[in-house]
């Protein structure tokens, strides 16, 4: 399996060099890179005592919004979008009904 050789016109700028480094990576470069920007806050949000659900929540809001530029440059597939906006979604809830048992 051959990879595509880097040009100078895949380094003119940030955009053109992402866009190369995702296509390289078959499209996975920012998924994990939004896995480990989500990784991050949720420990900085637990270390904080913040709490489990809202420390989820935190963290995926977070991505969801970061994914949903990524996704509108065109450099990040639309399905780990609506994926990290279902991890925001299941974080609100479990937000909404850990404090309902308090």
């Amino acid at each position: 399996m051959g990879y595509a050789e880097l040009n100078s016109t895949d380094t003119e700028n940030f955009f053109t060099l992402f866009r190369y480094i995702n296509n390289v990576t078959t499209g996975l470069f920012f998924p994990v890179i939004l896995g480990s920007i989500w990784m991050i806050f949720f420990i900085l949000g637990l270390a904080g005592n913040r709490g489990a659900s809202r420390s989820w929540l935190f963290s995926s809001f977070i991505c969801s919004i970061l994914s949903v530029l990524l996704a509108l440059m065109g450099l990040l597939n639309i399905n780990y979008m609506y994926f990290l906006v279902f991890l925001t979604a299941f974080g609100i809830l479990w937000t909404r009904f850990d404090h309902a048992v308090d």
